[in-house]
């Protein structure tokens, strides 16, 4: 299954590519009507440089997400997969690719767009696949709301 999410930002690509790999969370949840939906606290490189082949962490309040980069094209593409998950739902799933495609909107704007792509179990696809949709979207809608916010008052 595929979903994607575009949002337009006032910054340059140089200002938004950091965030993709070393940037925090505030505190509101990201969608209350999915109770036991994993809120993203902060994601990192392992390493702290990034490139291809290189870890990245997604850190929730539910668990961990280790990804490998896949593709790695400063301000302009990142692509990673995951690798192993701590969360909950990671029995269900067989695969995880998010790539983010950064393109500028003008001199001072920039469009991001999302795409995550995940495979489910076939045990799961049935229960799963729409719960994991929503889930997903709300996390992308998150995750954008409060890099707007980290650009506005310059915290990381």
């Amino acid at each position: 299954m595929q979903l994607q999410t575009t949002w337009k930002f006032n910054a340059t690509p140089a200002q938004l590519w950091p965030l993709l790999f070393q940037s925090k969370m505030d505190e509101r949840k990201p969608c209350y009507f999915l109770f036991g939906l994993p809120k993203p606290v902060e994601c990192r490189l392992t390493d702290g440089i990034g490139g291809v082949g290189a870890t990245r962490e997604c850190v929730s309040d539910k668990g961990l997400i280790r990804q490998t980069i896949l593709e790695w094209m400063p301000e302009k593409k990142l692509r990673f997969e995951m690798r192993e998950t701590s969360i909950y739902f990671g029995p269900c799933v067989d695969a995880i690719v998010e790539t983010f495609v950064l393109t500028p909107a003008g001199t001072t704007e920039t469009t991001i767009t999302r795409t995550t792509e995940f495979t489910l179990k076939p045990g799961a696809r049935l229960w799963v696949s729409i719960p994991m949709w929503v889930g997903l979207k709300s996390i992308h809608r998150y995750v954008f709301r409060n890099w707007k916010n980290i650009l506005l008052t310059g915290r990381r």
